[in-house]
């Protein structure tokens, strides 16, 4: 059952840079499939989304639910969705304006035209762009419809922190990049009334970049699995890591695991077994694929893989947003060590739902502890699951997002 906090139903254009899909290859597209497919029953809903190569269509409840639904191709032969400081270098530094390499790729003619198109047939009271690479096309929404950009994970932290872990040559470019998200984020924000975030820090950012807008922080949900997964795993002792390697932040987090931690592991516990799983993985990735580690690629379930292993490791280091990956482990009942930058914004105890960990050797260390023993990683991955079934529902979210609507539409008169 789904209360409504608002009693007011507003047409609201949502737009998206891939398709929203339940059962989608990386947390974005599951999220956004989440939480449209609930807001669709409060709201009277339209979608207009980017759909790239080798992406599957919108999720045939979020499509049942809508409107209207309108998928726009978007050429080119990569997932790249949030940004990809490799071709900065060919590409970036050359553009006028200090645009993203990302937003360039996602800036569409044909979805411009069918956003203005929409917006004239349907008239929206919002248009929610979700994800800052279609908040380039929010500036071209004609009034009385209001504007609110999701940023599901602001660029421009993210290109900080690479910055930082950058070395050499490989500073120009991140330098660079950090330039242009700069600019690109005022832009941005400079033509939304309202905008929305999953953490706290990334609220106080968008509030710093743009002082007197309006930003409202989300609860982020996740569906929970009708019953929690083994919490010990199957022998030999795997290690998890799971995310869409055309994240810049996941592809660090997996080098870091495969490279950094994993080999401390295996000194003392030469069973173990580390998967990387997820679509995307680039060269160097794949080429960490030596004794005891696996690469998966995109696989058609993660939630095999999640059964199987007896912890799930989440070392990331870089980017914003929340951590889709680490809230459906706990919400699969898995005992899971994170840093903490993975577990932002969450309200869990470090030694009560999870473990928390800082360095290469933290990370082995707590890792070690739980794979020797399992009464404790019974008892961090049904505390997981206890947490989860208490704290990841929706509701909030929606409540939060009918509130915001409603203050849109009043603020037009």
């Amino acid at each position: 059952m789904i209360h409504r906090a608002s009693t007011s139903r507003h047409r609201v254009l949502v737009l998206t840079p891939f398709p929203p899909r339940l059962d989608g290859p990386h947390g974005g597209a599951r999220v956004m499939a989440q939480l449209l497919s609930l807001l669709a029953l409060r709201h009277e809903l339209a979608l207009l989304t980017l759909r790239g190569p080798g992406d599957l269509a919108v999720d045939p409840v979020v499509a049942r639910r809508s409107a209207i639904v309108t998928e726009i191709p978007r050429p080119g032969g990569e997932l790249a969705l949030f940004g990809r400081w490799k071709r900065l270098a060919q590409l970036g530094l050359a553009l006028p304006g200090g645009t993203p390499a990302w937003a360039v790729d996602w800036r569409i003619p044909r979805f411009a035209e069918e956003l203005r198109s929409v917006t004239r047939s349907w008239t929206p009271d919002v248009v929610q762009a979700e994800f800052g690479v279609m908040g380039q096309y929010l500036a071209a929404v004609p009034p009385p419809a209001r504007r609110l950009l999701v940023e599901h994970d602001p660029g421009h932290r993210a290109a900080v922190e690479a910055l930082r872990a950058a070395h050499g040559f490989a500073r120009l470019p991140a330098r660079a990049e950090v330039r242009s998200w700069s600019r690109y984020e005022q832009r941005v924000l400079a033509n939304v009334d309202a905008a929305a975030v999953f953490t706290e820090y990334d609220r106080r950012a968008l509030v710093a970049a743009s002082p007197g807008l309006v930003v409202r922080r989300l609860r982020l949900g996740a569906d929970l699995p009708e019953a929690p997964l083994d919490p010990l795993g199957t022998d030999p002792p795997t290690l998890l890591f799971v995310g869409s390697y055309d994240h810049p932040p996941n592809v660090d987090a997996a080098l870091r695991l495969a490279t950094g931690i994993f080999p401390r592991v295996t000194s003392r516990r030469p069973d173990a077994r580390l998967v990387l799983v997820g679509p995307a993985p680039p060269p160097r990735l794949r080429a960490a694929a030596t004794a005891g580690v696996e690469v998966t690629g995109l696989v058609d379930e993660v939630r095999p893989y999640l059964d199987r292993a007896a912890v799930v490791v989440a070392p990331l280091r870089l980017g914003g947003g929340m951590r889709v990956k680490v809230l459906e482990a706990l919400a699969a009942g898995k005992a899971t060590v994170a840093s903490r930058l993975a577990v932002e914004g969450l309200d869990v105890a470090d030694g009560r739902e999870l473990l928390v960990a800082d360095s290469d050797e933290e990370f082995a260390d707590q890792i070690l502890r739980l794979l020797g023993n399992p009464v404790e990683r019974e008892t961090l991955a049904s505390e997981a699951r206890r947490w989860a079934e208490q704290n990841l529902g929706w509701d909030a979210a929606l409540d939060a997002l009918d509130s915001l609507y409603d203050r849109l539409v009043e603020s037009r008169a």
